[in-house]
Parts: C-alpha cells; structure tokens; sequence
C-alpha cells in the first residue's frame, strides 16, 4: 500500500463512504477497489482509486459505529457520488445493525447507495451467477452478495452502484 498524496492537479471526481458493522470488511473493500490505502489510528480508511489522470474515486471508510456521527457529514455528504454497506451476511447482529444504518443513510442523504452482504465466511448454495448483477430496493439503493475473498466481486459492486447514479443523471 503507498501514501495517499493529492497532487494539485488532480481532480477529485467522486467520493465514496464504506460503512458497516466491521472495520475489517470496509478496510477489504477498500483494498480491493483502491491503489492506494490509508488505515488512520481511529480506525478510519482511506483510499484512491485512479481511473484516468484526471477520474479519480475516493473512498472512506468510517469505522465503528459510534464514529458515524462523528463523520464529516456537513464536508462529503453534500457531494459524496455514493455510499456502500458492507457486512457479513451470516451474522444477524450485523444484520440488524446495517438495517438500521441503511435507515440513517436514506434519512441523512440524497445520495446513491450499495448493501454489500460478504458470503466468504460460508457456503453459498446459489450459484454466483444468479445474484452478482444484485438487485435493487429503490431507485437510489441496490443489494449485492459478495465473496470478500475475491478481489472481482469488489469491482461488480462497484460497478452495479456506478450503474444506478449513471442511469439516474438528470
């Protein structure tokens, strides 16, 4: 992982939050998507992925739930491209916590969203192929499974919450 540097000339095109009940499944999302990543000491990631010279996506990984409230949600809510949560599917309490975050992120912002369920801790009997298109809950939020252990399976989410802003432009 190299230092997250900003040269002036770069465009910051879009910003991405991760949040979720566990750091780790944000910091392995974000590795998977970012050429560059940052763990700060308060559990927060951040990360750049380089499209092009000038496309450019920036994520951030809050952290543990108490830190969301204390995100900065005045300075990249307002022009956050997206959010994703990630969890692990097999886990309920995780589950009822990202029920309740996926209600904050609604009420909070206007943005698009992604609900990342990880399958890597288990065997799935659905072959892959029938959900990694995911599907979606409203206009502005899509659901996928996503084996965390897969580097690919980062991207298709990527790519499916990329989908909806892009069909979604005014």
């Amino acid at each position: 992982m190299a230092l997250l540097t900003i040269q002036k000339d770069a465009q910051r095109i879009g910003e991405i939050v991760v949040v979720g009940p566990s750091i780790s499944l944000q910091k392995r999302l974000i590795t998977h998507l970012c050429h560059e990543v940052i763990l700060t000491n308060n559990n927060t990631v951040f990360g750049r992925s380089r499209i092009t010279h000038e496309l450019q996506l920036f994520f951030y990984g809050i952290g543990e739930k108490e830190q969301y409230q204390d995100f900065a949600w005045d300075i990249v809510g307002r022009k956050m491209l997206g959010y994703m949560i990630v969890f692990n599917w097999y886990d309920s309490q995780a589950f009822q916590e990202t029920q309740l975050l996926v209600d904050q992120l609604t009420q909070r912002t206007n943005a698009h969203g992604i609900i990342v369920g990880d399958v890597a801790d288990s065997f799935l009997s659905i072959h892959s192929g029938v959900f990694e298109h995911g599907f979606s809950l409203s206009s502005k939020l899509s659901f996928v499974l996503w084996n965390s252990a897969e580097k690919k399976n980062a991207k298709n989410s990527m790519r499916i919450m990329l989908d909806t802003v892009i069909n979604h432009f005014d």
